[in-house]
């Protein structure tokens, strides 16, 4: 059952919150695209600030609030805030012709960055560190056991699986290399799991990366930056 859908999703309202938090009755195609065009926009422009997770939350359709958590605040709010204005103004001007597309009122935007105090316990900042070695040209296999053994002295992880497919290292034939630590129970709907999957461009193709991470188990919702106070 684990192998079938991803495990945020299956544990969606056991122990896991959603990244969009909002539900109108009217023009919900338009605001999904909204939600994956900010999501969109932020990864594109800080691709390496070891962003964790984006949350978006609309009380009413006239106003949107964005809450980055990232491990690597300094690279999304730049010095003195420039970097994170920048960010406003792309995002506004692209809102903006979505929504008069449509002849909507855009909303407005509000932008809160978190620092995440414990990235190392979040799966999307480890791909982010695994697809930043390889793009280097680093071993897979190297790369992969270096995360796992630095994941493996943390306490609160008791469990970790990284998988990276496609021409690893160069090599003609795709395949598929898989390596893990701890237990990893995916059919067991309390388990606290988080998992991501992020592809990385080399030179000799996309390889995917998939990471996923068990910390325990959870029997109730909580905020994901709680988790990883």
């Amino acid at each position: 059952m684990g192998h079938k859908v991803p495990p945020r999703a299956l544990r969606l309202g056991i122990n896991q919150q959603w990244s969009s938090r909002w539900f109108f009755s009217k023009n919900i195609p338009v605001f999904l695209e909204a939600d994956y065009l900010i999501r969109e926009t932020i990864k594109k422009m800080f691709p390496k600030a070891g962003i964790t997770d984006i949350i978006i939350e609309r009380k009413s359709p006239d106003h949107c609030k964005v809450i980055i958590n990232t491990g690597k605040a300094g690279l999304v709010v730049g010095r003195d805030g420039q970097l994170l204005k920048n960010l406003i103004k792309v995002l506004d001007k692209k809102l903006k012709n979505l929504f008069s597309q449509k002849n909507l009122q855009t909303p407005s935007l509000d932008i809160d960055v978190v620092e995440v105090k414990k990235p190392f316990s979040s799966a999307a900042y480890l791909a982010e560190m695994i697809a930043l070695d390889i793009e280097k040209g680093l071993p897979v296999r190297k790369v992969i056991k270096k995360v796992i053994e630095k994941v493996s002295q943390n306490k609160e992880i008791l469990g970790i699986k990284v998988r990276a497919a496609g021409r690893l290292n160069g090599s003609t034939i795709k395949r598929r290399e898989t390596i893990s630590w701890g237990k990893i129970p995916l059919s067991t709907l309390v388990a606290d799991i988080d998992n991501v999957s992020r592809p990385v461009l080399t030179k000799y193709g996309i390889i995917g990366i998939k990471v996923w991470l068990y910390k325990g188990e959870k029997s109730k919702m909580t905020e994901e930056n709680d988790a990883l106070a």
